[in-house]
């Protein structure tokens, strides 16, 4: 069977690619760029869009028709976008195709009947799927290209959320679920080692063929069970991205602020967080001030104690929505500060 994927090897907590320019990783750092973002739903709409599109999709079915897809779907996903995530891309996909064209005529049927029942119980992308010609046949194997796409991003994304410990409930259920669907070895597709001997040291090496989006996540989370490297999940909250970090200390992840692209949250957010401060402390200080007008007009005029206390009544209730409102930039600060002038007693104002 062809082996096609992202091929790496892992040594002390560090993921090299082997690729042209080799390209080191420390555990978990891949899996946190390959899936978040939108790198891997980009790269399955070129898939799918271009399955419609494939020159022999009415071609019937036969061995080398399957050849020419394979080297259809490989060079349409020349997606430069992000190295392994393009790798794992074509892996998965042509490891569909592999196991469903070694399939004699009866397991083939078989298997029909039960994959046209689950694309239609499960809302699947395709259920126009056969054996019959090239296009039937591709998009079946998108099918399940794209389930195993969306259990490598669920296992992703509800044991990032557990193991940060900022899992909500819906995401503690999802992961108890997806880690009792892998008690059955035969749900996560195997990964394939390669091994070659060094002359020079008189050792042998291994490294590792990843086919697949689901193997891929449960790979990467089983040497982050066993490093000090932690998963994170982002504390800017307009990002709440997953990230890596050896330190518990750790708030802020490595990728772009949404805030400000430009920066990335660890650099960006901080300095936010101070600026918010600092602005938070002015506008408690300018609240203040106008309390304290007016206690020293309440003792100023007593006979004014009702008119006062009312202003007081309304300052108490209301200031902290309007400063709110003066950090998320819905209020001005002149009009906030015209607001706070108004709670005086009347003959001040004249």
């Amino acid at each position: 069977m062809r082996v096609n994927g992202l091929t790496l090897t892992y040594k002390n907590g560090v993921n090299t690619v082997l690729a042209k320019n080799r390209t080191n990783f420390q555990v978990g750092d891949l899996l946190c760029q390959i899936f978040q973002g939108q790198t891997l739903y980009n790269i399955s709409d070129i898939v799918r869009n271009c399955i419609g599109m494939c020159p022999m999709r009415d071609n019937t079915l036969t061995q080398n028709e399957i050849e020419e897809a394979e080297r259809y779907i490989l060079k349409l996903l020349l997606y430069d976008d992000f190295f392994p995530a393009q790798r794992l891309a074509q892996g998965s996909f042509i490891r569909c195709m592999e196991e469903y064209r070694a399939l004699d005529s009866s397991t083939a049927s078989r298997l029909l009947i039960q994959e046209k029942e689950r694309a239609m119980i499960n809302d699947l992308p395709f259920d126009n799927i056969g054996f019959s010609t090239v296009g039937e046949f591709l998009r079946l194997c998108y099918n399940n290209y794209y389930i195993d796409l969306i259990s490598g991003i669920n296992l992703f994304t509800a044991t990032s959320a557990v193991w940060s410990g900022t899992a909500i409930e819906k995401e503690q259920a999802h992961y108890d679920e997806l880690c009792a669907a892998l008690h059955d070895s035969s749900v996560v597709p195997g990964i394939v080692m390669q091994t070659s001997y060094d002359a020079s040291t008189g050792t042998f090496g291994c490294s590792f063929v990843i086919s697949s989006f689901l193997a891929m996540a449960v790979f990467e989370f089983s040497h982050l069970a066993e490093s000090a490297t932690k998963i994170r999940r982002c504390q800017n909250p307009e990002c709440r991205k997953f990230f890596t970090a050896k330190r518990s200390s750790a708030k802020y992840c490595g990728f772009p602020a949404p805030q400000c692209p430009g920066r990335t949250c660890n650099d960006y957010y901080p300095q936010f967080v101070y600026r918010e401060k600092v602005r938070a402390s002015e506008l408690d200080h300018l609240i203040k001030n106008a309390k304290g007008r007016l206690y020293n007009a309440r003792r100023r005029h007593p006979k004014q104690v009702e008119g006062i206390d009312k202003q007081l009544s309304d300052l108490t209730i209301y200031a902290p929505n309007k400063k709110q409102q003066v950090l998320d930039g819905a209020l001005p600060m002149t009009d906030f500060r015209k607001w706070l002038d108004s709670h005086k007693l009347e003959e001040e104002i004249e």
